[in-house]
């Protein structure tokens, strides 16, 4: 009885998680073989367009807008729980004003193929990830990642190349 009860509850959570993402689904393009988590936040909002890959994996409690520009995740990507992708700008250079009434715009985000993410990584607007990288857990990409990186830290920088004998 108490495990029918928890099943429901976490049924109408899951139910909940499934309609909250079909908020903007008309500007979100997710590919049959792609996964998306219920517990991921997928936002489309000014004209933002989210487009995912084949074989790409979005875990729980990521959070991805797209504010006035797009954010393009790339073939057999793996984004680890916790990620935030957003690629809205906030305005903040007058003082008379509040930092909410002000400006915003949107930069786009690309996300190449064959990239891990790690888990709980802050990907700015404007960024490009490489193909065939790797992000590492709890990192700031606030500039461009080239491709076969591996990349750590706050801010995110380059750490070494990703090789072995078929690149040699």
């Amino acid at each position: 009885m108490l495990l029918d009860y928890l099943a429901r509850i976490v049924g109408n959570i899951s139910d909940d998680l499934k309609e909250r993402r079909r908020y903007s689904k008309r500007n979100i393009k997710v590919a049959k073989s792609a996964e998306v988590l219920v517990s991921a936040n997928l936002i489309c909002e000014n004209g933002g367009v989210i487009e995912i890959g084949e074989n790409s994996f979005v875990n729980d409690f990521c959070s991805i807008t797209a504010y006035g520009s797009n954010i393009q995740i790339g073939k057999g990507v793996l984004v680890g729980p916790g990620t935030v992708m957003h690629t809205v700008h906030h305005h903040f250079e007058r003082t008379d004003i509040p930092i909410w009434k002000q400006k915003r715009d949107g930069k786009t985000i690309v996300i190449e193929d064959d990239v891990w993410i790690g888990s709980h990584c802050t990907i700015l607007g404007g960024v490009r990830i490489g193909a065939h990288s790797i992000v590492g857990a709890n990192s700031l990409v606030n500039k461009d990642i080239p491709p076969y990186s591996i990349a750590y830290g706050v801010p995110c920088k380059v750490r070494r190349k990703r090789k072995n004998s078929v690149d040699m």
